[in-house]
């Protein structure tokens, strides 16, 4: 039988046993898997599988007695169905470091752990973007130094140690650093938490921003505007177009220009003040 650990979605966990047990032959059906779980509705899982049901504590009491889950994959289980149906991002975090313990080291890489993790302080991106300048030093002293951000050496030594560790940096033979693009989020779920977090740590620095840099060293602005529903999105896509561009731009002169003196933080927020 599939293994549950490194599912982020347990919808597809009981389609993908499903599957299996549908191509083993022996007629299984959505009807025979909704008794097997001792549901009274046939079609109650195939419902469950495509999101327009939710599972009761009850109910996943019975899918784990049914599929003979061992305690530690019954606990996944629990604990992957309440980050699924949790609407909190906060409460969501918490369940998936939950996950986190509860899956064997061997089935981590699944989870998109370490993904998550990147993106959850400023200080791993503005690392691996300092590691590919040519006068970049593994020393956790100098590069306090050169960070405007608030955070400590010891902060800077263990990030260092987890960018390497997870190949997000990766040292060469002439001791200059590359940073290959692997970060890979490949569930909805966990993209989700991760981008979350990552917007959340940002606003946070932007806020120390306001007050440990000065004006000649930085860029505030803020509009408040009156639109149209159909105005707001074609501001949307204005500003995808202007990121984009941005980005462009930037990936230009990475290319020509070999000396890169700074690592600068861009930030693009766009939210409703009032309800229509």
């Amino acid at each position: 039988m599939i293994k549950i650990f490194g599912y982020t979605d347990f919808r597809k966990f009981l389609k993908d046993y499903y599957d299996q047990r549908k191509s083993e032959g022996q007629g299984f059906s959505y009807r025979r898997f909704s008794k097997q779980c001792d549901f009274n509705s046939p079609n109650f899982l195939k419902l469950v599988m495509e999101g327009k049901r939710n599972l009761s504590i009850d109910s996943i009491e019975k899918i784990v007695t049914s599929l003979n889950l061992s305690p530690n994959e019954g606990n996944y289980f629990r604990v992957l169905v309440k980050l699924n149906q949790e609407s909190k991002h906060q409460i969501k975090a918490i369940y998936f470091d939950e996950l986190k313990r509860l899956t064997p080291y061997a089935q981590k890489r699944k989870l998109d752990a370490e993904s998550v993790e990147y993106l959850s302080h400023w200080l791993y991106p503005v690392l691996r973007e300092m590691a590919r300048q040519k006068d970049f030093r593994d020393d956790p002293y100098w590069i306090a130094r050169r960070l405007t951000g608030r955070t400590s050496v010891k902060n800077i030594g263990k990030a260092l140690q987890f960018l390497k560790e997870n190949g997000f940096i990766v040292k060469q033979n002439n001791h200059c650093f590359t940073a290959p693009d692997i970060i890979v989020l490949s569930s909805d779920e966990v993209r989700s938490l991760a981008i979350r977090q990552y917007h959340r740590t940002i606003l946070c620095q932007a806020q120390e921003a306001l007050d440990d840099i000065s004006v000649s060293e930085r860029e505030f602005g803020a509009l408040i505007l009156s639109l149209s529903d159909d105005k707001v999105g074609e501001l949307k896509q204005k500003l995808k177009a202007f990121r984009k561009e941005v980005h462009e731009w930037a990936l230009h002169h990475q290319d020509i220009e070999e000396h890169k003196e700074q690592v600068v933080q861009l930030n693009f927020q766009m939210f409703p003040q009032s309800k229509r």
